[in-house]
């Protein structure tokens, strides 16, 4: 959780579910290869109530996104923070310092 990392890539899947709603993107690394990475936000109403609609990214959208990797080691990111294709940023869940696990 005290491993923040920045982000771009396309954006491959999103589910609003409970407890926490998912976005898939797949970046591209240095050497050409690409890896698919998920990320955790927070739940559907939080999400709406900060502005989020469900078509605020979809596939085939190129975001950015702010985040903390996961203690696992996994290509698994707490979003903090998420750049849309227009240029909104937008509050994604999780706190300043990373996720409290």
């Amino acid at each position: 959780g005290s491993k923040p990392v920045d982000l771009m890539g396309t954006v491959t899947k999103v589910d609003w579910v409970n407890p926490h709603s998912w976005i898939y993107i797949d970046v591209k690394s240095d050497d050409g290869t690409v890896v698919n990475w998920g990320l955790e936000t927070g739940p559907p109403n939080v999400l709406y109530r900060g502005g989020w609609r469900r078509d605020t990214v979809k596939p085939g959208d190129a975001i950015t996104v702010h985040g903390f990797v996961a203690k696992d080691g996994s290509h698994t990111l707490a979003a903090r923070q998420i750049t849309t294709p227009d240029g909104r940023k937008l509050f994604a869940g999780s706190p300043d310092n990373g996720p409290k696990q």
